[in-house]
């Protein structure tokens, strides 16, 4: 009978279903709609304990890297940049292995607005890989679909969280020389369960369907926090609110509904799985005002050899420059650490699940900036809504 990692510390990866010679194993949503995995058929189990072998979380093998090279950086094409959640480097790094033939995973919405892992393998259909997605995504077969194109010697970009980067690579064991994979900073992995019932409270008319979501739209601008969260309906009406008057985001940046592994995330730091590390520079604005221009920067970090090819391939589309870690780190402390879960998370999602979404905005006044820590005042006010 296989041993899975403890719930509270599964990331979700899907490397132990995907890796079970006897298809033994499942992924399953929870009640808030985060995937794990299950014993389906215990009878077929040969005892080879590869399931238990592969989790990137029991595994404590160190990739032999050295500290990462820094940069700031963002792409020269205009349309690439704008809608790009920052700099659009991820864009540009995918455009150049399109280039060679290859292929591009990363996340999407699909028509119901779920988030789920796809694969690109045109130009013209990277948009739909652009842009911050904040829910939980959906591997499904991906890891097994990579690995029959790596075999087959195809060029693969992979782009997933540093958990689910981890799991690529445990689930493949063989280094390819022909993958690629691009992480970025994350601060948590929220529930689907969530984000599905915010797009639901959003809905103007019972019958109106979202056709546009951007959470990280630049209509307001990027520097200094200043994006917005747009949703777009079939009726011709819109929902557009500064990110610091979201409810969602409030919730999601101060903690309430991300997986619970999260909270004591094993993937932070400088020395990453993956080649390339993207995330928002923050912070830029003070630091290289030349390099902010209000519509988005990335943070770049280098971690190995075709890393630095790749990243070399498309100097030409960008403007970068060299930057310090320490500065790095300054404003993306994600980057490092994770962040703790609010000891009311659970009731808080109980509460979006039960339809009860409307009350959380009474807990997170307009004008607060997400950055503030507003969860001890939140605290009696959750108690008395839940116990009501």
């Amino acid at each position: 009978m296989p041993n899975l990692i403890d719930r509270n510390k599964c990331v979700g990866c899907t490397a132990c279903v995907s890796i079970c010679p006897q298809h033994c194993l499942e992924i399953l949503q929870d009640e808030f709609g985060f995937s794990y995995p299950k014993v389906k058929d215990s009878g077929n189990c040969v005892e080879c304990h590869l399931c238990e072998n592969v989790c990137p979380v029991a595994t404590t093998a160190e990739d032999p890297q050295t500290i990462p090279k820094a940069y700031s950086a963002f792409s020269l094409n205009k349309d690439i940049k704008a809608n790009s959640s920052s700099g659009g480097i991820f864009t540009e790094l995918s455009l150049a292995v399109l280039k060679r033939n290859g292929i591009v995973y990363g996340a999407a919405y699909d028509e119901n607005w779920n988030v789920k892992h796809i694969a690109v393998e045109q130009a013209e259909k990277l948009y739909m890989l652009q842009g911050a997605k904040y829910s939980e995504s959906f591997l499904d077969n991906t890891f097994g679909d990579i690995k029959k194109h790596l075999k087959n010697g195809r060029l693969v970009l992979f782009s997933g969280t540093p958990c689910q980067v981890a799991g690529l690579k445990a689930f493949l064991s063989d280094k390819y020389e022909n993958l690629i994979c691009v992480d970025f900073v994350c601060h948590g992995i929220p529930s689907p369960m969530a984000w599905s019932e915010y797009i639901k409270y959003q809905k103007t008319t019972e019958n109106s369907k979202p056709v546009r979501i951007n959470q990280r739209s630049k209509d307001t601008g990027w520097s200094r926090y200043s994006y917005s969260c747009l949703i777009e309906y079939d009726d011709g009406t819109r929902y557009s609110k500064r990110n610091s008057d979201d409810l969602y985001m409030k919730l999601y940046c101060n903690d309430y509904i991300s997986r619970e592994s999260c909270s004591t995330c094993n993937f932070k730091g400088y020395v990453r799985k993956s080649d390339i590390t993207i995330g928002d520079f923050w912070g830029i604005w003070d630091l290289d005002p030349e390099m902010d221009n209000g519509l988005g920067t990335s943070l770049v970090l280098i971690h190995s050899t075709r890393g630095v090819h790749l990243f070399h391939s498309i100097a030409d589309q960008i403007k970068y420059r060299t930057v310090a870690l320490e500065d790095v780190v300054k404003e993306n402390p994600s980057l490092l650490y994770a962040s703790p879960q609010k000891r009311e998370r659970d009731e808080v999602l109980n509460m979006i699940k039960n339809k009860r979404f409307n009350e959380l905005w009474s807990l997170f006044p307009v004008n607060t900036s997400t950055a503030l820590p507003i969860w001890k005042r939140a605290l009696r006010k959750i108690k008395r809504i839940i116990h009501s």
